[in-house]
C-alpha cells in the first residue's frame, strides 16, 4: 500500500515538474519571438533615420517616474553649467 502511495506521489511530482519546466520553456520561445520582433522594430527605425540609441534611452525614460526624470535633468543641467559645458545656444 505504502509503495502504492509513493509512486502516485512521484508520479504526481513528475507530472508537476514536467509542467513547469516545458512552461519554462515555453516562456522561453515566446520571449526569444518578443526580442526578435523588437529588433525587428529597431531595424526598421534604423532604416527611417532614427538614431536607435537614442530611441533606447527614451523607451527607459518613458518607464521611469517623470518627477525624478526632470530631477535628474535638472542636476544635470546644472552640473553641465558649472563645468561650462551650457547647452544653451
Amino acid at each position: 500500500m505504502i509503495d502504492k502511495e509513493i509512486n502516485s506521489v512521484n508520479r504526481a511530482t513528475a507530472q508537476e515538474l514536467r509542467q513547469l519546466v516545458e512552461k519554462y520553456e515555453r516562456l522561453e520561445v515566446e520571449r526569444s519571438d518578443v526580442l526578435a520582433q523588437q529588433r525587428e522594430v529597431m531595424a526598421e527605425a534604423k532604416s527611417k533615420g532614427y538614431d536607435t540609441r537614442v530611441l533606447r534611452k527614451l523607451i527607459v525614460l518613458r518607464k521611469r517616474d517623470s518627477e525624478k526624470v526632470a530631477e535628474e535633468e535638472a542636476i544635470l543641467e546644472l552640473y553641465k553649467n558649472t563645468l561650462g559645458m551650457s547647452s544653451e545656444v
